[in-house]
């Protein structure tokens, strides 16, 4: 249901803008494959183990990424020249989305802050990714098989497609379907 507030949100945002927006949640999605989608303080934003990881907003004349935290881009000063930023948002053009290359730095960044040991590098191989969100191997192979390596990914899939693989037991499934956002 939140990914589909997400899409409300950028369906009410006129281009260029919405289009860079997309872009941006492409982006993040595919750097935090195991997050959930949310609306927080009114914008879309992304959750790891229930706390706020990133987020973004639609303004009259930029666009606006958020870390949902007043330290993480003091921390990038130097890897932010050239944007314009507040203490708690970096603003970007309305027709440029943020690189993959910067997203990663602000995720990587607010992960380590946030979650400690669970940093971004943490999360990249599929299997790795599946485990820190509860799964047992069978579960794990059994996506990984099925070429479902990312949230995204599984969003493609439906419950009764997912049911049918070899090893996704009921609690796994429940997971799942919470990761995804479906019920």
């Amino acid at each position: 249901m939140a990914a589909k507030e997400i899409d409300v949100y950028l369906e009410s945002v006129p281009e260029p803008q919405r289009s860079t927006l997309q872009e941006v949640r492409r982006r993040i999605l595919s750097l935090l494959p195991v997050c959930e989608q949310c609306i927080s303080y009114g914008m879309p934003a992304f959750k790891v183990e229930g706390t706020v990881i990133a987020g973004f907003a639609a303004a009259k004349t930029f666009n606006s990424y958020y870390p949902h935290s007043g330290s993480i881009l003091d921390r990038l000063k130097t890897d932010l020249m050239g944007y314009e930023c507040t203490r708690g948002a970096l603003h970007f053009p309305m027709d440029q989305p943020l690189s993959k290359k910067l997203l990663k730095q602000l995720i990587s960044a607010k992960l380590e802050l946030a979650l400690g040991d669970l940093a971004l590098k943490s999360r990249i191989g599929p299997d790795e990714l599946w485990r820190s969100y509860g799964l047992a191997g069978p579960a794990r192979r059994a996506l990984i098989g099925a070429g479902i390596l990312t949230v995204g990914d599984l969003a493609q899939v439906s419950p009764q497609d997912l049911a049918q693989l070899q090893g996704i037991d009921p609690k796994a499934l429940e997971t799942l379907k919470k990761c995804s956002g479906t019920k």
